[in-house]
C-alpha cells in the first residue's frame, strides 16, 4: 500500500502518507507553514440518526474499511441517553479475500459490536454471536440506548470471531457519544470538543516509507520493556500521523480519545501539561461518586479499546507541547510498545478549524451509588468466579479452554446483583480483560488495593498478575448470551474468550 522506490523524494513520501491514511490532498500539508509538516486534525462527519454503513475492500491494498456516504470514514454515532441507534449494515467485501486472519485467509465475514453501551445482548441489538453478515448481506441493528446509560465515549467495531483483529487492524470501528457529559461534569460546557480516533499504521522492514514514519513520530530507538523485537506499528490519529491539533494558548478543550487499536496500549501524556480527566471507558467519574468530577493526573494508560475523556489546557505563548504515548512495557512474550508522538498542539489555527462545542444539557444528572458497606463486603468476599488466562504455543484459553462459537456457555450469572470476580493472568505478557453489556470496578490489582479504584469496561491483567472486580450485574436489560474476552484481538481470534449467559 505504501511501496516507494529507493530515491523517492521525503516531500513524496510525506504526501503518499497523507493521502494513504487521511485522504487529504498534498496541498494541505504544504499550505500548512508548520517546522514538521503536520496537517490539521480532521473532523469526523457524525450521524444523529438512521444510517447505513457499507463494509468495503480498498480497491488497492483489499484491506477492509467502512464506507459512509461514498467515503472511508466511519462516522461518529452521537445519541441521547433514552435515544436509539439503527443501522442498516451492508457486506460489500469480496467473496475472496486477498487478507490473512488467523486460520487461514479471511472469510470476509462482518457484524458490529458497540462497546462499553449498557444494552440488550439479544439480536438486532449488540449480538456478536448469531448476527454475522456475509460478503452480499445485510444486518439491521437497532440498539435501543438506556435513559441511564452513563454519557460519554463509546466505540463500535466489528466482532467476526477469527476475524476482529484484522478487520480491526484495517480500521473498521467508529467513537460513539452518548450526549450528557457536562451534567456530571459542568466545567466542559461550551468548551470546544475533539474526537481522537488511535489506529495504527503498520511498518515494514527496508522499506522508505516505514522509515520516515519512524521519523515522523519520534519513535524512540531504544528497547522498551522486556519485549523483544522491532515495532511493527506507529499510532495515526483520525487517520492522519502526527497531526496539528489546534488550541490558544491557555484554551481548555475537552478532548474524548478512544484506543482503537486491536493490540497497541496508549499511555498518554502532553508536555509540561496535567490531563484533567472527566470519564474513563465511557464512565464519567461523578457517575457513581458526585464528589469526584474530575481527577488530575499527569498521564493515562488507554488499553486497547480503552477511553478517556479529558480536559486540556493550551501551552503558554512560544511553548511547544505534543500529545504523547510512553513506554508501555508488555511483558517478556508481549509486542513492543515504544514512546512516540502522537500529535502536536498547534496555537497557528485555533481559531480557524471548525471544531464544535460541547452542548449543555438540562435535564438532571443521574447517580449510581453504592453504599460503603456493600463495597467492603464485597471487596472482602471470596470471588465468585475466577476467570484464568493462559497460552501456549497451540493457542490461547480461558480457564484451560479454547473459544469455539459452538460452545455453551462458560457460567450462568442472575441478573440483579453486584459480584466479585477475579481475573488472573497466567503469562509473560499483559492481557486487558473486557466483558460486553457492563462496567466493573477495579479494586484491587496483585493482590494489593488500588490507591483509587476506577469504574471501566477493559482492565489491564499484567504478566502473572491478577485483578479483583466488582461487576456491576444489575440492569435486567442485560439478560441473554454475551461474551468476555482478552481485547488483544489476535487472542481473542485464537480462543481466550468465553460465553456468559446472564439471566
Amino acid at each position: 500500500m505504501w511501496t516507494t522506490r529507493p530515491n523517492t523524494s521525503k516531500a513524496a513520501i510525506h504526501c503518499a502518507v497523507l493521502l494513504c491514511l487521511s485522504a487529504q490532498p498534498c496541498l494541505q500539508a504544504q499550505q500548512s507553514g508548520t517546522s514538521n509538516d503536520g496537517v490539521t486534525l480532521p473532523t469526523l462527519p457524525e450521524v444523529h440518526g438512521p444510517f447505513v454503513l457499507y463494509a468495503v475492500n480498498d480497491p488497492t491494498s483489499g484491506k477492509g474499511a467502512f464506507s459512509f456516504e461514498g467515503h472511508n470514514i466511519p462516522p461518529v454515532i452521537r445519541v441521547e441517553p433514552g435515544g436509539n441507534i439503527r443501522v442498516e449494515y451492508v457486506n460489500q467485501m469480496s467473496t475472496k479475500s486477498t487478507e490473512l486472519c488467523v486460520d487461514g485467509p479471511c472469510m470476509n465475514m462482518t457484524n458490529l459490536h458497540f462497546h462499553g453501551l449498557h444494552v440488550s445482548p439479544h439480536s438486532p441489538q449488540d449480538d456478536v454471536l448469531s448476527m454475522m453478515a456475509m460478503p452480499g448481506q445485510s444486518l439491521h441493528y437497532m440498539v435501543d440506548i438506556p435513559q441511564n446509560q452513563p454519557p460519554g465515549l463509546y466505540w463500535y467495531h466489528t466482532h467476526p470471531h477469527g476475524e476482529s483483529y484484522q478487520q480491526d487492524l484495517d480500521g473498521m470501528s467508529g467513537a460513539i457519544v452518548i450526549d450528557g457529559i457536562d451534567r456530571y461534569a459542568p466545567e466542559v460546557r461550551s468548551m470546544r470538543e475533539r474526537i481522537l480516533i488511535l489506529r495504527d499504521a503498520e511498518l515494514r522492514e527496508n522499506d522508505a516509507t516505514s522509515s520516515y514514519l519512524k521519523e515522523r513520530v519520534q519513535l524512540s530507538p531504544t528497547a522498551c520493556g522486556a519485549a523483544a523485537g522491532d515495532p511493527q506499528r506507529i499510532f495515526t490519529v483520525n487517520g492522519v500521523v502526527r497531526p496539528q491539533i489546534g488550541i490558544g494558548p491557555g484554551e481548555k478543550q475537552f478532548w474524548r480519545i478512544v484506543n482503537a487499536s486491536p493490540d497497541f496500549y496508549a499511555d498518554l501524556e502532553i508536555d509540561s501539561e496535567q490531563l484533567t480527566v472527566v470519564a474513563l471507558d465511557g464512565m464519567p467519574l461523578g457517575y457513581h461518586d458526585p464528589n469526584r468530577r474530575t481527577e488530575s493526573l499527569r498521564h493515562v494508560l488507554v488499553a486497547p479499546a480503552g477511553r478517556v475523556e479529558a480536559i486540556v489546557t493550551g501551552p503558554k505563548p512560544g511553548v511547544h507541547a505534543s500529545l504523547r504515548t510512553r513506554c508501555v512495557d508488555t511483558g517478556s512474550d508481549g509486542d513492543p510498545n515504544p514512546a512516540m508522538v502522537v500529535a502536536d498542539l498547534s496555537a497557528t489555527d485555533a481559531t480557524t478549524d471548525q471544531f464544535p462545542s460541547v452542548t449543555p444539557h438540562t435535564s438532571k444528572a443521574v447517580y449510581k451509588t453504592l453504599s460503603p458497606t456493600l463495597v467492603r463486603t464485597l471487596e472482602s468476599s471470596t470471588p465468585e468466579f475466577i476467570v484464568t488466562f493462559s497460552e501456549d504455543v497451540h493457542g490461547f484459553y480461558v480457564n484451560d479452554k479454547r473459544y469455539s462459537p459452538s460452545d455453551g456457555p462458560l457460567l450462568t450469572v442472575k441478573v440483579g446483583h453486584y459480584v466479585h470476580w477475579r481475573v488472573v493472568n497466567h503469562s509473560h505478557e499483559i492481557h486487558p480483560f473486557h466483558i460486553h453489556q457492563v462496567h466493573f470496578l477495579v479494586f484491587q490489582e496483585d493482590g494489593k488495593k488500588t490507591a483509587q479504584p476506577e469504574w471501566l469496561d477493559t482492565v489491564n491483567v499484567t504478566p502473572e498478575g491478577s485483578v479483583d472486580l466488582i461487576m456491576d450485574f444489575t440492569d435486567p436489560l442485560i439478560r441473554g448470551m454475551s461474551v468476555f474476552h482478552c481485547h488483544l484481538l489476535k487472542h481473542e481470534d485464537k480462543g481466550m474468550m468465553a460465553k456468559i449467559l446472564f439471566q
